[in-house]
């Protein structure tokens, strides 16, 4: 007898040749980027994702894995050029070929679920619809999750969703957060090419002819209809509001804000002053948002500093939310630590709130494991003088009843950070950033977009100001209703309603994210090899 051979893993039909696939992952990598803002393409999102599935369906995992990397390093190398602008090709390339190793872990099982599981092209038919589009985008949304917070707390740019803050697409944020969106982007897109290359019902071929193919060809294009209408029509999560509040948001339009661009002392503070200045003192505002990096001397060490902020809140009868550099120590204690500090500056009080960044970028304004790193590239790690601690205190400053949730800059990215405001009453989001260091690239546009979305996806109206641009502000359903162009200096007053309730995205995102992460892992991992001829653990005898 002729012992049966073990189960092997069975490419779907219609599989790419290698060839083919590595066009098709090339074409899908180069196509992404342009779907995120600047452009906002965001339908090349769609279009991208469907051709990077296509790529690797039916691959071999080794195989899928060089995909993966090739195609991420390609998308990353284009969607992040900005952190190459004063620091060179080396952490332009590092970021990327990081990135793309997640890319290169979680394709290979992108890969194992179209061999594992039913393809609608295989026995199966359109019945196998179910589980394979539902493990195809959990498995995105597991990469996702996982590069967003390994190592050093990960780096959470790049995300699909990231690219719909403009787009049909945007109102599901409020529902499923940004996580939820990027699954759901996926599944349409392994659901429309299971659907699309589905193969015919079994049965006699006689009387289908072209107009039966073509009313299945038609059902098929209309069930992809109805997905995509659902998807785009959702309504957003309707979040209570109570009363409103005044903002003044102040852009200084100061490039000396950069580490690498040099300036006067006292400039950068000079110009957001006049900038504040030329908004009438009688607008009745209840804050004044200074970006990041807006205060180059120090109000806890110039008594001028203190004094001009004291004359400025005094004369709008509001506080001003400024940011400077702060310590534990003195400049002679090398244990000294160091905070990127946004406070809250009140009249004859001095500062009466402070919040530390909690998301310090790695290697940009720390250093993780600096010894091994320095051995590696002493001339750009030594750039790095001055290391910012991450803050542990509440990032929500409260003024006159209302709960402001404070993000400097990349804490924006930062979900959980995002969930733990909300959860500590804030009702507006504030986002002082400083994009001097990245000039007129990409990354601030990409920036304002996440801070567009986390206004949808917590229900609560949304200001960012910049040193030097974009600033803007938004409303809970996306709108914008104030913007200043960038490298320009101004000012704007907007009236915001301040939230009290949570959207979906708040009360179930992070639980969201973990069912689907470990729903498509679960049927990747636990999925009956299936053998040649499609059918779970059967393998035919040969000669029999």
């Amino acid at each position: 007898m002729t012992a049966l051979p073990g189960p092997n893993l069975a490419a779907p039909a219609n599989a790419l040749s290698r060839a083919q696939a590595s066009c098709a992952a090339a074409a899908g990598a180069l196509l992404l980027p342009l779907a995120f803002p600047d452009r906002g393409w965001w339908p090349m999102a769609l279009l991208a994702v469907t051709l990077l599935l296509l790529a690797v369906r039916g691959q071999r995992p080794g195989f899928a894995a060089l995909l993966g990397f090739g195609s991420g390093l390609v998308f990353y190398l284009l969607h992040v050029e900005w952190t190459s602008l004063f620091l060179g090709a080396l952490p332009w390339v590092a970021l990327s070929t990081l990135m793309a190793a997640w890319w290169a872990a979680a394709f290979p099982l992108i890969a194992l679920a179209y061999r594992r599981l039913p393809s609608a092209r295989g026995p199966g038919g359109i019945r196998a619809l179910g589980a394979l589009p539902v493990a195809v985008a959990g498995i995105w949304t597991l990469r996702e999750a996982l590069s967003s917070t390994v190592p050093y707390g990960g780096f959470a740019w790049g995300r699909l969703a990231q690219s719909q803050s403009d787009s049909p697409l945007t109102a599901l944020v409020s529902w499923v957060g940004l996580s939820g969106l990027s699954f759901l982007m996926v599944w349409f897109c392994a659901f429309a090419v299971e659907l699309l290359l589905a193969g015919r019902p079994r049965g006699p071929e006689i009387g289908r002819g072209p107009g039966s193919r073509a009313r299945e060809l038609g059902l098929r294009l209309g069930a992809l209809a109805v997905a995509a209408g659902l998807l785009c029509a959702w309504p957003l999560w309707p979040t209570p509001t109570d009363g409103t509040v005044r903002v003044l948001a102040v852009q200084g339009d100061t490039p000396g804000a950069s580490y690498f661009i040099p300036s006067e002392r006292g400039e950068v503070l000079a110009a957001h002053l006049e900038a504040t200045r030329a908004v009438d003192p009688d607008a009745d505002v209840d804050l004044i948002l200074w970006p990041e990096g807006s205060m180059d001397v120090s109000p806890f060490a110039s008594p001028s500093a203190a004094a001009a902020l004291d004359r400025l809140a005094a004369e709008y009868g509001a506080p001003v939310l400024a940011n400077t550099v702060t310590m534990d120590g003195d400049y002679e204690d090398p244990d000294t630590r160091y905070y990127n500090t946004q406070f809250l500056w009140s009249p004859g009080e001095g500062s009466v709130a402070e919040y530390d960044k909690a998301h310090p970028i790695p290697f940009g304004e720390y250093v993780p494991n600096r010894e091994f790193f320095m051995a590696l590239a002493p001339d750009l790690i030594g750039l790095i003088q001055r290391e910012y601690t991450p803050g542990t205190r509440s990032n929500v400053l409260e003024r006159a009843g209302t709960g402001f949730g404070v993000f400097i800059c990349y804490d924006i990215v930062d979900d959980a950070l995002v969930r733990q405001t909300v959860e500590q009453g804030a009702g507006i989001l504030l986002a002082p950033t400083n994009n001097a260091d990245f000039g007129t690239t990409e990354e601030s546009a990409q920036q304002l977009a996440t801070a567009r979305l986390r206004a949808v996806e917590t229900g609560r109206a949304t200001v960012q100001a910049s040193t030097v641009g974009w600033s803007a502000a938004y409303l809970p359903d996306g709108g914008e209703v104030a913007a200043l162009d960038w490298y320009t200096p101004g000012a704007f007053v907007v009236e915001l309603p301040v939230a009290t309730g949570d959207t979906g995205a708040m009360l179930w995102g992070r639980s969201l994210e973990v069912l689907v992460s470990g729903l498509g892992l679960v049927l990747v991992l636990l999925a009956p090899r299936r053998g040649p001829a499609g059918t779970p653990g059967t393998a035919k005898r040969p000669g029999r």
